[in-house]
């Protein structure tokens, strides 16, 4: 009979260790789903932005092509997909101040082998663009 009890006694710790060793690994988990459920998720705003003005110079453009490479780049790559980021209205055409060559001269290493241009900048918008395949910005 005492032989029985330190059986059924030694089934019990080992039970317990199992249930406990599982609750240490998933904890972590465990937490983080529950934090998602009454934090939520934070959304990146991709809403298409215009913008208005007189001129835009090379800088500027620049400056919205990094832009928005950077708020695409947060998002986890199977949520990314083609977007808009910006459309830039001048009162007159591009050519007279912004060229190709001016907006890549102004941009990061890193990023000037990214940007493809899909303008002659004859007219008075620029719409920048992120596509997801191949993770580049187009200017059209």
């Amino acid at each position: 009979m005492a032989l029985d009890m330190i059986v059924k006694f030694m089934i019990i710790l080992v039970v317990a260790g199992i249930v406990i060793g599982l609750f240490m690994i998933f904890s972590s988990d465990a937490k983080s789903g529950v934090e998602k459920l009454f934090k939520g998720e934070e959304k990146i705003d991709t809403s298409v932005k215009t913008v208005n003005q007189a001129s835009f110079s090379a800088g500027q453009v620049a400056q919205y092509i990094e832009s928005c490479y950077d708020k695409m780049s947060e998002i986890p790559e199977v949520d990314q997909k083609d977007t808009v980021c910006y459309v830039l209205m001048a009162q007159s055409n591009f050519n007279g101040f912004v060229s190709q060559n001016n907006i890549i001269g102004q941009l990061p290493q890193e990023l000037k082998s990214k940007v493809t241009f899909n303008t002659n900048f004859g007219l008075s918008y620029l719409k920048i663009e992120f596509r997801e395949l191949g993770d580049k910005i187009v200017v059209s």
